[in-house]
Parts: C-alpha cells; sequence; structure tokens
C-alpha cells in the first residue's frame, strides 16, 4: 500500500487515547494509580464493558474490562509495551519492588535511543518499561 504525503487532503490527528484490556478493571487502575502514580478519571459501566480512564503526563490510558471475558484474545495491532518516564531510575525499581513489581532483568540496560530502559510487568502481565529522563 503507498500512502500520499499531501497536507492538503490530511486531516489533523491527534492521539486521544490508549486502550489497554485488562481483566479486572479496579485492580489494574489500583496498580497504575498506587504503583505508578497514574491519576484515576471518569468511570463507565455498560452491559458487556468497565471502562476507568488514567491520566499520565498529558495522555489518557483506557482500561477495558470486558464482561464477560471474550473467548479470543486479539491478535492484530498488538502493542508491545507501555513506556513510563522517570527522573532516576533506580528510584523508581526501588519504589516499584517495594509494592511486588518483578522486573524482566535485574540491571536496567541502554536503549537505542541511550536512555536507561527496565522492564517489568503490570496486573495483567502486560509489559511495562522506564525510561530514565536524560
Amino acid at each position: 500500500m503507498t500512502y500520499r504525503d499531501d497536507a492538503v487532503t490530511r486531516p489533523a490527528f491527534s492521539l486521544a487515547h490508549l486502550a489497554l484490556v485488562v481483566t479486572d478493571a479496579d485492580r489494574s487502575a489500583d496498580f497504575y494509580a498506587r504503583v505508578i502514580g497514574c491519576g484515576i478519571g471518569d468511570q463507565v459501566v455498560t452491559d458487556n464493558l468497565k471502562i476507568i480512564y488514567l491520566q499520565s503526563g498529558g495522555l489518557t490510558l483506557e482500561l477495558l474490562q470486558y464482561i464477560p471475558a471474550p473467548p479470543v484474545q486479539r491478535g492484530a495491532g498488538f502493542f508491545d509495551h507501555l513506556a513510563f518516564t522517570v527522573p532516576n531510575i533506580e528510584a523508581a525499581m526501588q519504589q516499584l519492588r517495594e509494592q511486588g513489581v518483578r522486573f524482566e532483568t535485574e540491571a536496567p540496560r541502554l536503549g537505542p535511543t541511550g536512555h536507561k530502559i527496565i522492564f517489568c510487568a503490570g496486573p495483567d502481565g502486560e509489559r511495562i518499561e522506564l525510561m530514565e529522563e536524560q
């Protein structure tokens, strides 16, 4: 597929939010608020869906809990991880370890952009990257 670079016909897009499917929206909201420091916003509950909106650094993370859970996981368009910047990665790691969070490796490494990075897991096993600010 070829995409045209035609500013005249291209509408202005602005990212509204990222949605993360979770098995327990309340548990995940508690983790992202208490452990990561996200702000909890609105909550919407319908017959088949519970949504909790979280705020972090001007971005919105939408937690989606399907009721009942869908029988098949979605595959196309899969996001690999969520990334959060931190001023001091070692201090952030210590804070998360005190909350029982486990990391994929023992120590951070230099990522491709030269930032120190490390990965851990959220309540449903979603990958979370911590990236030290430079």
